[in-house]
């Protein structure tokens, strides 16, 4: 649930590329010009994904996560920490249904190998998890 004025609503809308009106449904409270919105809701619109950055620029980001993951003595996440931030990797406006459209890596719990959620040393690259201890 996220709570604020209308017009921080309205902004955050046309920024993402579509409208209060598209959210309506999602709106929980109004009380004056305070609205909350469940993000979560299912009719909750998400932002036109960004095409993300050139495979160039992809195999370099996972290269230097993986050098860094191997420095650091290649720690797991456990299930429950892949498993957190998978959900929060579905809900994210750059998440593509496969991947990542900030860093391009690969969004995947089954291939722990490849996938930046089982490494517990990891960082999303806009901030929404971190690393933990393994």
């Amino acid at each position: 649930m996220i709570t604020g004025h209308r017009y921080q609503f309205e902004q955050r809308c046309r920024e993402r590329g579509y409208t209060l009106d598209e959210v309506r449904a999602c709106i929980v409270s109004e009380d004056g010009d305070t609205v909350t919105v469940d993000e979560t809701h299912p009719a909750y619109p998400r932002a036109k994904p960004a095409k993300g950055p050139s495979l160039l620029q992809k195999a370099a980001n996972f290269a230097a996560s993986a050098a860094a993951h191997v420095a650091a003595g290649m720690p797991r996440a456990s299930e429950e920490e892949v498993a957190r931030r998978f959900a929060i990797c579905q809900g994210c406006e750059f998440f593509d249904g496969k991947a990542c459209t900030k860093c391009g890596c690969p969004i995947v719990r089954e291939q722990a190998f490849v996938s930046k959620l089982s490494w517990a040393n990891e960082k999303c690259p806009v901030g929404k998890w971190g690393p933990v201890d393994s």
